[in-house]
């Protein structure tokens, strides 16, 4: 009895597993040869508006008409190939491709999120043109549809071949860039870096007649510190419009003129 009993257990379990791999390559086979209803875009930014648009990254995934997902076998689609045409574009930080049971693509775009921008203050070089800096230090080209409110950047130190700021020479400048980000005050009040070709920086801020001539982008929290005391002590006191520059760009100084 008990023999029959775990030969009946064996002989369950045998079926069990036929039946349930029988249905997995059945549905396998079904999903393999299922064609593409639909292209669903998702775009997920952290601007006010989105840098890129729907079409546009339709646009990338069909190859500009040339070569449309719908009615093809998925068996056939390079989602890699897709995720690839979509990262094309620079403003675009990530893509994922993948499909669903209804037979829909599903898009997923990331954004870069611009940090600030290069601008041309004098016709530029060769090499220089606007771009968005991401946060990774990228520069990514401009949106056509929206303009981000960031620090500006510019200066002779840009007129050379740069593809980013990540090199050893401007890697400072990128931190600074982030802690002015990062905080309220300066991320207000700071709305152009000016930077000569030796790396030093001046400034231009929102409120004032004066400039801010910061130096290299060294000792940043203690620069930001002198800066402080100037418009938190010293122009109220003095008044907004009585300076036409400050320096913190010397050890232990602000230098008011």
């Amino acid at each position: 009895m008990k023999i029959f009993v775990r030969f009946k257990k064996v002989i369950w379990i045998v079926v069990s597993t036929v039946l349930l791999l029988s249905v997995i390559v059945f549905a396998e086979n079904i999903h393999r040869k299922q064609r593409c209803k639909s292209v669903n875009v998702s775009i997920d930014g952290k601007t006010e508006k989105h840098l890129v648009t729907t079409k546009e990254i339709k646009d990338l995934i069909s190859k500009n008409g040339t070569d449309h997902p719908e009615g093809k076998l998925f068996e056939r689609i390079d989602f890699k190939r897709i995720e690839a045409r979509v990262l094309s574009n620079r403003l675009i930080k990530s893509c994922q491709v993948h499909r669903d049971l209804s037979g829909g693509m599903s898009v997923d775009v990331t954004e870069n999120v611009p940090i600030a921008r290069t601008i041309s203050s004098n016709g530029g070089s060769a090499y220089f043109t606007d771009n968005y800096v991401s946060e990774d230090g990228d520069f990514i080209g401009i949106s056509p549809h929206y303009t981000a409110r960031v620090l500006l950047l510019s200066g002779p130190y840009f007129d050379r071949k740069m593809q980013n700021l990540r090199d050893s020479k401007s890697r400072s400048l990128l931190t600074l860039i982030k802690a002015i980000n990062n905080d309220d005050f300066w991320k207000a009040q700071l709305t152009q870096m000016i930077v000569e070709k030796d790396g030093g920086i001046t400034f231009i801020p929102e409120a004032g007649n004066h400039k801010i001539e910061f130096g290299l982008a060294v000792d940043i929290e203690v620069k930001f510190k002198k800066l402080k005391i100037f418009y938190k002590d010293i122009l109220p006191a003095k008044g907004w419009n009585s300076y036409r520059k400050v320096s913190v760009k010397y050890r232990n100084q602000v230098v008011c003129e």
